[in-house]
């Protein structure tokens, strides 16, 4: 199963991905690097060059989607107009990929939210969006004082990303 993850918001959001950091290298040149492809995948990958990613951390990011119609039920877990989903390694802070991940998803965040406005997050296993929350579970994050909960004052975005990390029923108001 899946643990999906879904971002409300008061304004529209750019969709795509975010956070990654390749570099592009041609299959002649990952060739010459030793790095060799089957013929299979030489065939699917035509184009000019290719995402690279150097360390495991250049991968971290986040995907960004307008919500697919199978997934309106979780609408009604939010109290604003726009809701998306977001993919990426969310569910966890172990490796520098997952807190790549969650850096990114917090910096979108705080890109595009204004001075007194509120983003969601709710998570939930695939199949899952019609049930309850779990309202024990429930977090505010304030960006602005880098507050999370009630008594925890972080430095900064990174020391959230090390901190915190989504789990199944949760929900998650996000101020600045």
């Amino acid at each position: 199963m899946t643990l999906h993850h879904f971002l409300g918001a008061n304004i529209e959001l750019p969709v795509g991905g975010f956070g990654r950091n390749p570099t592009y290298k041609s299959l002649k040149e990952l060739e010459s690097e030793g790095i060799s492809l089957d013929g299979h995948m030489k065939n699917i990958i035509r184009s000019e060059s290719i995402p690279v990613y150097e360390t495991e951390e250049d991968a971290g990011g986040i995907d960004v989607f307008h919500l697919e119609s199978w997934y309106e039920a979780v609408k009604d877990k939010f109290s604003t107009p726009f809701v998306y989903e977001v993919q990426g390694y969310l569910d966890t802070n172990r490796t520098s990929l997952h807190r790549k991940a969650l850096k990114t998803l917090f910096q979108y965040m705080d890109e595009h939210l204004s001075e007194g406005d509120y983003m969601e997050i709710y998570s939930c296993w695939d199949g899952e969006e019609r049930e309850a929350k779990d309202d024990r579970k429930d977090v505010v994050i304030n960006l602005r004082t880098m507050h999370f909960g009630k008594h925890i004052k972080l430095k900064n975005i990174d020391e959230l990303a090390q901190t915190f990390f989504l789990d199944d029923k949760q929900f998650v108001l996000i101020k600045k």
